[in-house]
């Protein structure tokens, strides 16, 4: 409890988490209402060229029906889409800031135990990252609903659509966490594991997907598309899955703990 204490008190004492934490928000509930300003401008297209009397069109509630399908999703989508870079740069720089102020030596000091305290701070991390991207995804579905036009929006409600993201979006946040710890500590450099955090989901694995049939082979055993398969916002028909949605959360998992295990090994083995 005493390590968690210090953890806590490091948490909110800091300037770099809260920082952090309110760019999640602004990336997250920003994130809905762009999205339902697009669908504004869809809907009333649809509706402007079925009035004029596009043969492919009829005036019939489908796009209202549609939206409200995908409303749930796509009005969360600033959590995993975006928000979760400034979760993963948050927790990352909860250790590397400590090793480069030198503030890692009295914490071990302290608490010789330096497996406990990857894991205190790592785990006190990951359940406020995980309330928050909860609290964040309610919030988003409710101002893209609030911004959406009357045709738009008059048959979204929380019981249509795919609602497995409130409880996926947590899952992933707190597994990232774990992720960033460990790269982190890994790393020991703010600069070297945010950058690699960054760079890993949002450029490299995206440009080996571009790689024709083989990219597409290799693309299935990347960790953040597996992630994203379980949250579904990625994995589309034309790639080789060799599981579904839960063996993707599986798969992102095991490659979580192996790295975090990795930080831990490293963490008792060299000096601080």
């Amino acid at each position: 409890m005493g390590v968690l204490t210090a953890e806590r008190i490091k948490l909110t004492s800091t300037r770099s988490p809260m920082w952090c934490t309110a760019l999640t928000v602004v990336f997250a509930l920003g994130m809905a209402a762009l999205f339902s300003l697009l669908v504004n401008v869809s809907v009333t297209e649809y509706h402007r060229q079925a009035a004029a009397g596009h043969p492919m069109l009829t005036e019939d509630p489908a796009p209202g029906n549609s939206i409200a399908g995908l409303g749930i999703t796509g009005a969360s989508q600033g959590m995993p889409g975006f928000g979760y870079i400034m979760i993963m740069i948050l927790a990352a720089l909860a250790i590397t800031s400590e090793y480069r102020f030198g503030t890692i030596r009295a914490t071990f000091l302290a608490a010789p135990n330096r497996s406990l305290v990857l894991l205190s701070k790592a785990g006190l991390i990951a359940v406020a990252a995980a309330v928050l991207s909860v609290v964040l995804t309610f919030l988003s579905f409710f101002i893209f609903k609030l911004m959406l036009s009357q045709a738009a929006g008059r048959n979204m409600s929380l019981t249509h659509g795919d609602a497995h993201v409130f409880y996926s979006v947590p899952i992933f946040v707190a597994l990232v966490v774990f992720l960033s710890v460990g790269v982190g500590a890994l790393i020991r450099q703010s600069a070297g594991a945010i950058s690699l955090l960054i760079v890993w989901p949002v450029l490299i694995e995206p440009i080996v997907g571009a790689f024709g049939k083989l990219g597409r082979n290799i693309e299935v055993f990347l960790p953040f598309q597996n992630a994203g398969r379980f949250l579904g916002t990625a994995g589309g028909g034309d790639l080789p899955w060799h599981w579904g949605p839960w063996g993707g959360l599986v798969y992102f998992a095991v490659i979580v703990a192996i790295i975090f295990g990795g930080a831990l090994f490293v963490v008792n083995k060299r000096d601080a």
